[in-house]
């Protein structure tokens, strides 16, 4: 065998060996390691050295995926000198909305005994988001079903909208009433006016009896002086007649539906967005129902309360804070695409009351703080539909909501008479 030939065949070999050697050791890590096994219900897309990311710092990788029993055992192979501790929390979460997906741990309570080398600890089973979206499809097609057919919840909503459209023709009325009132006592200013205006001028010159009798310097000056105190009222009269237009109500009727319990209640008020520009009110009854009904064994929604705020708006947010369904706290809506086509349409929004809730409420004890969260989706002008949280510290209800808003222009009018009542 010629030389060149027998160093090509070594050179051959040598080349396998070296790329054997890659794959084996590869793998190999010179970190000391130890073994942490977490049970889950399901890890589907986790995969196999996926990194283990404590307060998003990566602390080891996933050594394996293995099945015992009924349970999927992920054993995270964490490096030596990481102390995870008692009560520490394990689950599966993506990087992004279609990222890759890792193993996050919130660590436990600061003092807890350290977690020993080959313990088993339980994992937090979050709901699959594909689940998790079929589940919220599903719900909201009966939702929309149930109206389509006329159901329960199309019972209520037709009812509902029944009623304010009457109110809103009761405020016509009203309205249409009170307009000849108001244009007649402007004219008849207007005519005082011009008829002290020319009993001024005769008053000047001297004329006629009157003018005789009033040639005191002294009286000219407070009938002058009177005059003017009339053509400034009637020009704050105008202003204010003017900022009628600008007074914007606007009914707002919330109505959330509750798969798990089967429950659903109804929130009816309206907002009033004053000539500022940037602030509102809002006015009206939250959980709407009828509080002699028997109460489900999971209806924990206390009925019938006053729901008064004041608050700050821009294009970005708007905040409040008042009476929430009847306790002490804050609303926040956030909408911070307003300036997206299509992404514009989202709202979120959070509301936080009741923080010393510490009362019995249909055989449960509530003792924290009500919070709600949610987002929503506006369709037009009028109407939207959003998932929400209700009381998600104490219930955590899921929830879908159906919101309907207009403006109501005679209400507007008749804030606008109201600002010109109270004017001085």
């Amino acid at each position: 065998m010629k030389p060149e030939t027998k160093l090509g065949i070594f050179t051959v070999i040598g080349l396998v060996l070296f790329g054997f050697s890659l794959y084996f050791l590869g793998g190999l890590s010179v970190t000391r390691t130890y073994d942490l096994n977490i049970k889950f219900d399901d890890v589907s897309g986790l995969p196999v050295k996926a990194p283990i990311k404590l307060a998003g710092v990566e602390v080891g990788k996933v050594k394996k995926i293995k099945i015992e029993g009924e349970d999927v055992i992920v054993v995270a192979e964490i490096h030596d000198g990481v102390a995870i501790r008692k009560g520490a929390q394990f689950s599966v979460v993506m990087t992004g909305i279609i990222g890759s997906k890792y193993l996050k741990i919130v660590q436990g309570f600061p003092g807890a005994p350290v977690l020993t080398p080959d313990s088993y600890v339980d994992g937090v089973n979050d709901v699959p988001m594909d689940v998790m979206i079929a589940q919220t499809m599903g719900s909201i097609k009966e939702f929309v079903d149930s109206v389509n057919n006329n159901g329960q919840m199309g019972a209520q909503l037709n009812q509902t909208m029944n009623e304010l459209r009457q109110l809103s023709i009761n405020l016509n009325q009203m309205i249409a009433a009170m307009r000849p009132y108001l244009t007649s006592s402007v004219q008849n200013l207007d005519v005082a006016t011009e008829k002290l205006s020319a009993l001024l001028t005769s008053i000047n010159q001297g004329d006629g009896v009157i003018g005789s009798l009033l040639k005191d310097q002294e009286m000219q000056e407070e009938v002058k002086q009177t005059v003017s105190d009339l053509r400034s009222t009637m020009s704050e009269v105008r202003t204010v007649v003017g900022k009628m237009g600008r007074f914007q109500v606007y009914w707002d009727y919330d109505f959330f539906y509750m798969p798990e319990p089967n429950l659903s209640t109804s929130d009816l008020g309206i907002d009033i967005y004053t000539p500022s520009g940037y602030t509102f009110y809002h006015v009206g009854m939250a959980n709407l129902g009828n509080e002699d009904d028997s109460l489900d064994s999971k209806d924990y929604i206390e009925k019938n309360k006053l729901d008064v705020r004041l608050g700050l708006y821009n294009k970005w947010a708007k905040f409040s804070a008042g009476l929430i369904r009847g306790a002490g706290g804050v609303a926040l809506e956030l909408r911070p695409f307003h300036d997206v086509e299509f992404l514009d349409r989202f709202t979120f929004t959070g509301e936080f009351s009741d923080w010393g809730r510490d009362r019995i409420i249909n055989g449960r004890k509530f003792d924290k703080p009500n919070i709600s969260y949610g987002v929503d989706f506006r369709f037009n002008k009028y109407f939207s539909v959003g998932a929400w949280a209700r009381d998600a510290l104490e219930t955590n209800n899921f929830a879908i909501r159906a919101n309907v808003a207009f403006n109501d222009q005679d209400i507007s009018s008749f804030f606008g008479l109201a600002a010109v009542a109270g004017t001085k």
